[in-house]
C-alpha cells in the first residue's frame, strides 16, 4: 500500500509539472543514477547494477537530446545536442570500462545544467521569456497532435 501511495505520489508530481520542472526532474535524475553507479562501481563493486544505474541515464540524457527544438533553438539547440552527445558516448566508455572518472566528468557537466534549470523554474511564471532549447518534454520530430478534449500524455518514464 505504501508503495502504490509513493509512486501514485511520483506520478502526479510528473503528472502536473510545467516543462522546465519536467526537464530539472530528468537532470536530478540522471544525477542520481550516475551517483548510485559511482557507489555501485567504487564500493559495492557490483558491475552489473552499475551498468543497468548507467544505462538508466543514458536513456534520461537521450531523451533529452531528443526534446531538443532544433527549428527553433538554433545554435543553443545545437550546441545541447553536441554536449549531450559527449555525454553519451563518455557514459558508453565509461560503462565499457568501469570508469569511474568518466562517470564523474559527466556528473560535473549535468550539474550546471541542472542549476541552470533550478532557476529558470523559480522565475516561471514571471514575465520571463520561455528557453526553447531543451524546454518541450516531448520528442520534436514526433508528430504529436492533440485532440479537443485529450491532454497531451506525458512520456518522462525511464526504466532499465
Amino acid at each position: 500500500m505504501v508503495a502504490t501511495a509513493a509512486q501514485q505520489y511520483k506520478d502526479n508530481q510528473i503528472s502536473f509539472a510545467s516543462p522546465g520542472q519536467t526537464v530539472l526532474m530528468l537532470y536530478d535524475g540522471a544525477i542520481k543514477f550516475l551517483e548510485a553507479a559511482l557507489k555501485e562501481l567504487s564500493e559495492n563493486k557490483d558491475l552489473g547494477k552499475k551498468a543497468r544505474l548507467v544505462e538508466r541515464a543514458v536513456k534520461i540524457i537521450d531523451y533529452l537530446q531528443s526534446c531538443l527544438d532544433k527549428e527553433r533553438g538554433g545554435k543553443l539547440a545545437e550546441n545541447f545536442d553536441r554536449l549531450y552527445c559527449h555525454m553519451l558516448i563518455e557514459l558508453t566508455q565509461a560503462n565499457f570500462e568501469n570508469d569511474a572518472r568518466r562517470i564523474g566528468s559527466v556528473i560535473k557537466l549535468i550539474q550546471p545544467l541542472r542549476d541552470a534549470w533550478a532557476e529558470i523554474c523559480s522565475g516561471e511564471g514571471k514575465s520571463s521569456p520561455r528557453p526553447v532549447a531543451a524546454a518541450s518534454p516531448r520528442p520534436a520530430a514526433n508528430n504529436w497532435k492533440p485532440v479537443p478534449g485529450n491532454p497531451e500524455p506525458k512520456r518522462i518514464a525511464v526504466s532499465a
